[in-house]
C-alpha cells in the first residue's frame, strides 16, 4: 500500500483518467514519430509533428478538433507575419528581423483577440527566423520553411485527432459519472474549509485561493460535457449521451453548494453572529453525506432533513437555499 501510495496518481487525477491520457500518448507520439520520419518532408522537422501530436491530445474530440484547427491558424499567422518581414529585409537575418517579426505577430494576435496570444504563432515566428530551409540552389526560402512547418504540424494534428477518436470509445464509459465524483471530491474540499472557517469566524479572503481552484475545475468539467452534448460526427455510448444533460444539472448544483457555503463567510462577517446548532448540523451532514457517497458504485445520495430556524437574516436565508439546492441534487441523483 505504501508503494502504491508512492507510485500511484492522486484518486481525482485517476478520475480524469490519465493513465489512460497517458497510455494514450505513448502510442500517439510513437505513431507520429513512426510516420514523421517515413515522410521525407516531414522527417526534416520531427519537432513540429510531436508537438503537433502532443499538443492537440484531449479527452473530447471536439474540443481536440477546435484546438487542432486553431494551431494551424495560429502558426500560419506566424509564419506568413515573419515571413513577410524577412522577404522585406532581403533574408538577412538579425536581431531585429527577430524583434519585428515576434511584434508584428503579437500585434496582429492581439488584434484579432485581445484576450490571447498564441503560443504557437510566437514559436512559428522564432522557427522562420531560426530554421530557414534552403532550395534546390542553396538559397533560402520562406514558401519552403512555411511548408514545412505547416505540413510537420498538420501531420502531427491529423495523429493526434485519430487518436482522440479511437481513444473516445473508452474515455466516454462512463465519463459523466467520472466527471461528476470528481467535482464533488473537489466540493467537498470547498466545504471542509468553509465549515472550519466559519467555526473559527476566520477572514473570508483567506478561502479565495481554495475557491478559485475549485470554481475553475467545476467549469473545466462542465465545459467537457458539454461539448460531448454538441458532437455529432462521433460515437460515444447512447446511454451516456442521454445522461449528460442530468449530470451537468447535478454538477451545476454543487457548484451552487460551494458559491453558497463562500458566501455565509461574508455573511456571517456582515450579520456578526455564528451558525445555530441546526445550520452547524446542516453543514456537517451534507459533508458526510457526500463523502459516503461513491458515484461510480452507486448514483444514490442520502437526503438530509433540514428546517430553518426562525431567525430573518441572510445568513438564514443562505443556508436554507443550501438546503434546497441539496434536496434537488439528491432528486437528480434518483432519476439517473
Amino acid at each position: 500500500m505504501k508503494y502504491l501510495a508512492l507510485f500511484g496518481l492522486k484518486k481525482e487525477a485517476v478520475l480524469l483518467d490519465s493513465w489512460l491520457y497517458i497510455f494514450k500518448a505513448m502510442v500517439a507520439i510513437s505513431v507520429g514519430f513512426i510516420l514523421g520520419n517515413a515522410f521525407s518532408i516531414t522527417r526534416l522537422d520531427m519537432i513540429s509533428v510531436l508537438l503537433g501530436v502532443m499538443y492537440n491530445l484531449e479527452p473530447i474530440n471536439v474540443n481536440a478538433f477546435k484546438g487542432g484547427i486553431n494551431q494551424l491558424l495560429a502558426s500560419s499567422l506566424g509564419a506568413l507575419t515573419t515571413g513577410l518581414l524577412i522577404v522585406l529585409f532581403d533574408y538577412q537575418i538579425g536581431f531585429l528581423t527577430v524583434a519585428l517579426g515576434i511584434g508584428f505577430t503579437l500585434y496582429i494576435a492581439l488584434k484579432i483577440d485581445y484576450r490571447m496570444v498564441s503560443p504557437v504563432a510566437i514559436f512559428t515566428s522564432i522557427y522562420m527566423n531560426q530554421l530557414l530551409q534552403s532550395n534546390a540552389q542553396g538559397l533560402p526560402s520562406v514558401w519552403l520553411t512555411f511548408r514545412l512547418r505547416i505540413i510537420a504540424l498538420g501531420l502531427g494534428v491529423l495523429i493526434a485527432l485519430v487518436f482522440n477518436y479511437m481513444f473516445s470509445l473508452l474515455y466516454y464509459q462512463k465519463i459523466g459519472r467520472k466527471r461528476l465524483e470528481y467535482v464533488k471530491r473537489t466540493s467537498i474540499l470547498a466545504f471542509e474549509q468553509s465549515y472550519a472557517q466559519l467555526k473559527q469566524k476566520l477572514s473570508p479572503d483567506q478561502m479565495q485561493g481554495v475557491m478559485t481552484g475549485v470554481f475553475n475545475d467545476v467549469d473545466m468539467v462542465r465545459s467537457n460535457l458539454e461539448a460531448i452534448q454538441q458532437e455529432r460526427l462521433f460515437i460515444h455510448p447512447k446511454h451516456e449521451r442521454e445522461q449528460i444533460g442530468i449530470y451537468l444539472k447535478a454538477i451545476l448544483e454543487l457548484k451552487l453548494l460551494v458559491h453558497l457555503s463562500y458566501d455565509n463567510l461574508y455573511l456571517q462577517e456582515d450579520q456578526m453572529r455564528a451558525m445555530t446548532d441546526k445550520e452547524d448540523q446542516f453543514f456537517k451532514d451534507m459533508i458526510d453525506a457526500l463523502k459516503k457517497s461513491d458515484f461510480l458504485q452507486s448514483l444514490r445520495l442520502n437526503e438530509i432533513e433540514y428546517t430553518a430556524d426562525a431567525i430573518e437574516d441572510r445568513l438564514a436565508d443562505n443556508v436554507s437555499l443550501m438546503a434546497s439546492s441539496y434536496a434537488r441534487l439528491c432528486a437528480l441523483m434518483k432519476s439517473l
